[in-house]
């Protein structure tokens, strides 16, 4: 099996189709019936997709306590480093809890940045757990302050939740940790259930049905982003080592059969050697089924600007800059995430930033998870003597919108005790 050749065009236009309508319609018959039945639905629905009959929704505190024993040592390190690096870049980078405007007119505004509650984390644990979003989950929550998190995560064939994801949970000081996956996972965050209480914001990454449910209630609790199946975008440029460039395609490949994984490059020599490498790689390691995947592939562009440029069209939610290409490091601005001459893993586990991102073409608008997802913004206004003139202008501008009652107030507030207009 081959690196498949993809034209620009074509990657562009199979990225825009929407989703099928069928995965709306279930979605939204199981949030119906979490939102109607609660914990009732979450066993059918659990059964009738995981095929695992449960009895208890929440992990026991002695098992979640006991996770942690069960680790390798090398692992429980790993995690440990993984947490600290994790926390120390939303440390450093968290923004301000309280911003103070100018005093202007005898008037003062304030922006303060206040913890959310309750948040839950969603942790995949489709073909494989991942830990790791544990980390990339809560660490920014507790950075943020909030109080209550609580992570949900599919249980697996015995009706567990995967144990070093539960050993991550616990590392992290983590109570509440729940068996259920999927879109009636969701249900649950934004409806609650005897078992379940209501967050306000859910985040983390999770396949099409979670990316689907988490469409479907939003604005009900807040959500992080529609992040579906992995994606990267590597754009590479000699001198690169075609070798890394096929490594990573296949790293990001493995995720999920909906993953994207593509090579873009001007130079049709490097594109081959970048599909020998991938192909050899995956023969090597009896992955060659990744390369059949529609969403693999290599891209050829004529030049930088037609790369730039359909880097910029698709929005990766990974964008790895190799060889010549790192020179546009400064011109991307649409991309979840940019690793300049490394590999995405590195992101995925231990270098600092994140790895929840916007996909699917949502990093137009969309960014990555950090401390300011987990705070809610509000407002202040004080006033040491408002002038007569702003006051009038704010009077002027209601009676300009026919707000009579507003005029009024203000009139009263600033002491004219004129009719304005």
């Amino acid at each position: 099996m081959r690196l498949a050749r993809r034209k620009p065009e074509a990657v562009l236009a199979r990225r825009a189709r929407p989703a099928a309508a069928g995965t709306e319609r279930t979605v939204r018959r199981i949030l119906r019936t979490v939102e109607r039945q609660g914990d009732e639905a979450l066993f059918y629905w659990t059964e009738q997709l995981d095929r695992v009959r449960l009895t208890r929704l929440a992990v026991e505190p002695e098992r979640l306590a006991g996770a942690v024993d069960t680790l390798a040592a090398p692992v429980r390190a790993a995690l440990e480093r993984a947490v600290e690096r994790v926390r120390a870049f939303h440390e450093a980078v968290a923004p301000p809890r309280a911003v103070a405007g100018p005093m202007a007119d005898g008037v003062q505004g304030r922006l303060y940045r206040e913890p959310l509650d309750r948040v839950a984390v969603y942790v995949p644990a489709g073909r494989w757990p991942l830990p790791s979003s544990v980390v990339m989950g809560v660490v920014p929550a507790q950075v943020a302050g909030v109080r209550e998190i609580a992570v949900f995560s599919p249980p697996r064939p015995d009706g567990e939740v995967d144990p070093t994801t539960l050993a991550a949970a616990a590392l992290l000081g983590v109570r509440e940790v729940y068996r259920v996956g999927g879109a009636q996972a969701v249900g649950a965050a934004a409806y609650g259930t005897a078992s379940i209480g209501r967050v306000d914001k859910l985040v983390g990454p999770g396949n099409r049905w979670v990316t689907e449910a988490k469409r479907q209630v939003q604005g009900r609790i807040g959500i992080d982003g529609l992040n579906g199946p992995s994606e990267v975008v590597i754009w590479a440029e000699a001198p690169c080592d075609p070798d890394q460039v096929a490594r990573d395609l296949l790293a990001q490949a493995e995720h999920d059969p909906e993953s994207w994984a593509l090579a873009v490059s001007t130079d049709p020599t490097l594109l081959d050697a970048i599909a020998a490498a991938a192909a050899r790689r995956a023969q090597e390691w009896g992955v060659a089924d990744l390369l059949a995947q529609r969403g693999v592939g290599a891209v050829p562009v004529d030049g930088p600007e037609a790369a730039l440029a359909f880097v910029e069209a698709f929005a990766p939610e990974h964008l790895e800059l190799w060889g010549r290409a790192e020179r546009w490091r400064d011109a991307v601005r649409r991309a979840g995430a940019v690793f300049v001459g490394c590999p995405t893993p590195l992101g995925d586990y231990v270098a600092g930033p994140n790895h929840v991102l916007p996909t699917g073409g949502t990093a137009r608008f969309a960014s990555v998870l950090g401390v300011d997802d987990f705070l809610r913004r509000r407002t202040e206004i004080t006033t040491a003597g408002a002038s007569a003139a702003v006051v009038r202008a704010g009077a002027v501008l209601a009676a300009t919108e026919g707000l009579v009652m507003h005029q009024r107030a203000l009139e009263a507030f600033g002491g004219t005790g004129e009719a304005v207009g």
